[in-house]
Formats: structure tokens, C-alpha cells, sequence
């Protein structure tokens, strides 16, 4: 079975398609030469200009160095020009941080000790390893060199800050020992400057004394130390501390006089110190809750005494140290007392014609005074 073919109405002829011409894009010979020129003309400012700058730093014009280095970076390490000119680029930044470290060599010999910090620091943190290494082995020499020129020009507290910089940028250790060497002959100046001041200045002395002894024991300053000035300073410093009120610090003083340096003439008189009279004052008061003054009332101390049954005591066998107080009820011991624990204190009872005191418990006086060494005693006595 067949089937009619489509019906197709007729129409104007459709002209043939026509075939499509490619065009090319064609450049300027200029511009193709200019492209080309740009980088090379970058290449040759940048390598010029590093050239310029080895020159500066062989010269030891390190400023101007670090200008021409810098100048050098900037075109060849910008985003664009690194892919072309990356290798200027780390060759300049290189040349930055070796300058930086060879001027703050220089300035460091120099003794422009902060301006070479600051170059130093610059090669540590310029990020090439090789130049940090180096950057903080010179910055250790620095800090010693610094020390050592604070030291001898008597500014002893920054130099010795200094010589505690070195460890920090020295892990290796190279400087431990010339380092300690430093420290211990800077305590020991130290102490010893203020032993020349007027008035003589003990305590600080000693507190640098110590410092020597306990930080660098086998050092020769420490054993020179402990073998003449030491003793005397402990000494001094003692009855200074007296005088200022630091009366533990005084007994500190003069018992390490007397316990390390006991063959010395200074322990003699420490121990004499120790054991010297110290000054005891009082008030006698009604009560605790009336502080009205008792005046012209017999006072009786005792150095031993004992309880006998509850609420009496017996005082002799000791010392008995008396007293009258004044108007105002303060009373004092004429010469002090010997320095001793547990002074009894008791007054005159008009009432029952005898000398009493009170009682916490059963066998606990309330009045008692303890009288330490070196320093004054004062107490107040209630009456009830």
C-alpha cells in the first residue's frame, strides 16, 4: 500500500548560504617590541640596582645598601614581576638581611650598641635562617660587649640587665661562662660601690654580696668576698637594718655573721649584738574596755617564773626588773633587758599589800612580754 507524498506549496527560490571569510587579528609591530621590552627594561633597572647595592654594602655604605637592596625588591618581588623576576627578588632580600647584619657588626665595634640592636633584630627577622642563626649570635656578643661598657662606666644595674640578655639569643651556650664571669665581677663592683658612697650604704652592699655567694659560689669574687669585706658587711648591715626598723632582717644579719664567719672579729661583736639589753616600755591601764592610766603604781618583771597551784605564781630564782609609772601610766625599764621569752609582768595591789597580775586560765598569766634581740619591746598591761 502506498502512501501520497507531503504536500509542499511552492515559493520564491532561497538563495544559496554564503560562505563565511576568517578574519586575523593583526598587532602592531610596536606594540609586539613593547611588550617584549617592558620586563627586560624591569630586569636590567632591578639587576642594576642590585649591582648598585652590593657595591654600597662593599663599601660599607650600608644605608645606602639597604636603600638599592630595597629598591631592587620592590620592582622585582611586586605580584607581577615575581614571575619573571622571583630570582632578583630572593637575591635582594638576601642582600637586605646580610647588610643588616654586617652594619650592626660594625656598629657593635663601634659601641653604637642600640643602633645595632636594631640591625641585628632586622637580619633575625628578615626569615632566611642562615642570617637568624648568625643575626642572634651576634646580637649575644652585643648584649655581653654592652654589659661589659655599663659595668666599667659604673651603671652596674643596666650593664648586669644586659648580661641576663645574652642567654636568651645564645641557646647554643657559647657565652655561659664568660657571661657568669661578667655577672660575678658586676655584683661584686657593685657591692663595693656602694660600700664608697657617704654614708655607706650596708644594706644595699650586702644584698649584692648575697646575690654573688648564692648565684656564682666558685666564682674569685664570691671567695674574696667571704674571705674580707662579707663579714664586716653582714656586720654593718645589721646595725643599719637596726636603724630602719627591719629588726628581722637585723637578727638575719647578725646571726649569719655569727654562724658562717665565726673566727672573725665581726662575729664576736654579733653575738655581743644578739644578746645585747633592748629597751622595754609599757602602759598600765585599768582594763582593756577602761584605758584609763594607772599612775604611780609599782611594775615588777621577772625573767623565770612558775605556777605553783591555779592562779598563783612564783617569780623567784630569776631576775626581777622594777619600775614605777609615771602620771600617765608608762613606765620603762632603766638599761633594757636582756632579749628573752616570756617576761611576767605584775604590778602592786594596794589592797592586798602584794604584787598580782591576771590570769587567762587556771595557769596561764595574762601579762607576759617576749623581748627579741635588737629590737625594742613595748606592752600594755591591764589591770583587769
Amino acid at each position: 500500500m502506498s502512501q501520497a507524498a507531503p504536500y509542499a506549496p511552492a515559493g520564491p527560490d532561497q538563495p544559496a548560504p554564503r560562505a563565511r571569510r576568517t578574519r586575523l587579528l593583526v598587532v602592531p609591530g610596536g606594540i609586539v617590541l613593547l611588550l617584549i621590552a617592558i620586563p627586560g627594561a624591569t630586569y636590567a633597572f632591578a639587576e642594576n640596582q642590585l649591582s648598585q647595592a652590593q657595591t654600597s654594602e662593599a663599601r660599607d655604605a650600608y644605608s645606602q645598601a639597604l636603600s638599592q637592596y630595597g629598591t631592587a625588591q620592590t620592582v622585582a618581588g611586586n605580584p607581577v614581576s615575581r614571575l619573571l623576576l622571583g630570582e632578583l627578588a630572593d637575591r635582594a632580600k638576601t642582600g637586605t638581611a646580610e647588610t643588616h647584619y654586617r652594619w650592626g657588626v660594625q656598629l657593635t665595634e663601634q659601641k653604637k650598641f642600640a643602633d645595632s640592636e636594631t640591625q641585628l633584630r632586622a637580619a633575625i627577622r628578615s626569615g632566611i635562617a642562615d642570617w637568624a642563626v648568625r643575626g642572634n649570635g651576634a646580637l649575644a656578643d652585643l648584649f655581653y660587649a654592652w654589659a661589659q661598657s655599663l659595668v666599667a662606666d659604673t651603671q652596674f644595674q643596666a650593664g648586669i640587665d644586659k648580661y641576663r640578655q645574652v642567654a636568651a639569643v645564645d641557646p647554643t651556650g657559647n657565652l655561659t661562662a664568660s657571661t657568669n664571669a661578667g655577672l660575678a665581677a658586676a655584683y661584686a663592683s657593685f657591692a663595693k660601690w656602694y660600700l664608697q658612697q657617704q654614708p655607706i650604704d650596708y644594706p644595699n652592699a650586702l644584698m649584692w654580696y648575697e646575690k654573688l655567694v648564692k648565684e656564682f659560689p666558685d666564682s674569685s669574687e664570691a671567695k674574696t668576698a667571704q674571705a674580707s669585706s662579707l663579714p664586716q658587711t653582714l656586720y654593718n648591715a645589721g646595725v643599719a637594718f637596726v636603724g630602719q626598723m627591719r629588726y628581722q632582717q637585723a637578727r638575719d644579719a647578725m646571726t649569719e655573721v655569727v654562724q658562717n664567719y665565726a673566727k672573725t672579729s665581726w662575729a664576736t661583736q654579733a653575738n655581743a649584738a644578739l644578746a645585747a639589753n633592748q629597751p622595754l616600755t609599757g602602759l598600765l591601764i585599768m582594763s582593756d574596755s577602761n584605758p584609763t592610766p594607772v599612775a604611780n603604781r609599782l611594775v615588777r618583771i621577772a625573767s623565770h617564773w612558775r605556777i605553783v597551784r591555779a592562779h598563783t605564781y612564783d617569780d623567784q630564782g630569776g631576775h626581777i626588773y622594777q619600775t614605777t609609772t609615771d602620771a600617765k601610766g608608762n613606765f620603762s625599764i632603766p638599761g633594757g633587758v636582756p632579749p628573752a621569752p616570756n617576761y611576767l609582768i605584775t604590778w602592786w595591789d594596794p589592797s592586798r599589800n602584794t604584787f598580782v597580775t591576771t590570769f587567762l586560765s587556771d595557769n596561764v598569766p595574762v601579762n607576759q612580754v617576749t623581748v627579741n634581740p635588737l629590737e625594742p619591746a613595748h606592752t600594755t598591761v591591764a589591770t583587769s
